[in-house]
């Protein structure tokens, strides 16, 4: 392993252009290679972004896509196998549409094909996570508990799409990280996308244990707070490329965590490796 090795938590691609949501043209992977393999000086030394999770195009994944499932990850899965050494393949989840054959090729997935990480957007997909309140949660509770439950058997992640009402907002998070405290639960965007939520998402991670965030789109000062509030070992780099660019994010996050205060917080620099990929190699079991 890199001395500094750096995975990207977020990153999707596509063999098609996605207009459905307006990201435009297609992003293959060797587009995302590319932009992964640029040399840059990370901690005073010379490395590049070693693997990156890689999700489907969100757009193929709406309730009004003609693409099935095994579509929709075709070209996900056409990548991994042939780059498995620097691509990790993600499942986009469409909890309205969950089957117990999606199921199967989930299982399928993570098995054979090495996926190991499922992803779920509340808002694109226009649903609320499951709540305490039984006469508001039930319904919710039916379609997404399966989902969780199949996380915890395979014991891959989570990652939770937050950052905007109605639909994601990261409080929403905490009923479902407390009753399923085996699953580890990734907050993306650190809560931050049309909206900041951010200081929710901390305190949503400061109740549950298991639960992460997930650095693309947060500013500077929030990753600072995130990492004095919840430590830095649950703290997870990506940089959601599309449409982010990830030599800038991950300038971002080495800024905020290695610069001196007040613009940094000379955070130290093992700690510094572990959000910029040993948190979530763990978590990945690489």
């Amino acid at each position: 392993m890199p001395e500094t090795f750096i995975i990207d938590c977020l990153t999707h691609i596509s063999k098609k252009p996605d207009n459905v949501i307006g990201w435009g043209p297609k992003f293959l992977a060797e587009d995302l290679l590319s932009r992964m393999d640029t040399s840059r000086m990370v901690l005073g030394e010379p490395t590049h972004i070693e693997k990156a999770v890689v999700f489907p195009a969100l757009g193929n994944t709406v309730p009004t896509s003609t693409l099935s499932f095994e579509e929709q990850h075709s070209y996900v899965l056409e990548s991994v196998r042939k780059y498995p050494d620097r691509l990790i393949g993600g499942i986009v989840i469409h909890a309205r549409l969950w089957s117990k054959g999606v199921n199967a090729t989930i299982r399928s997935m993570v098995k054979d094909d090495g996926f190991r990480m499922l992803y779920i957007h509340p808002s694109l997909h226009k649903y609320w996570l499951p709540i305490k309140t039984p006469s508001e949660g039930e319904g919710s509770k039916q379609m997404l508990y399966p989902l969780f439950e199949t996380a915890q058997e395979l014991d891959i992640p989570i990652i939770i799409h937050t950052g905007e009402q109605p639909y994601s907002v990261p409080a929403t998070v905490d009923y479902v990280a407390g009753e399923f405290s085996k699953v580890k639960i990734i907050i993306a965007h650190l809560g931050t996308q049309g909206e900041m939520f951010t200081v929710e998402a901390l305190l949503v991670a400061s109740r549950n244990p298991n639960v992460y965030v997930e650095t693309s789109f947060a500013m500077p000062h929030m990753l600072i707070e995130a990492v004095h509030t919840i430590g830095p070992k649950r703290v997870i780099f990506g940089s959601n490329c599309p449409p982010l660019e990830p030599t800038q994010q991950l300038l971002n996050v080495e800024e905020a965590l290695t610069l001196e205060p007040p613009i940094g917080m000379s955070l130290s620099y093992e700690d510094t490796r572990k959000v910029m990929g040993l948190n979530l190699a763990g978590i990945l079991k690489l």
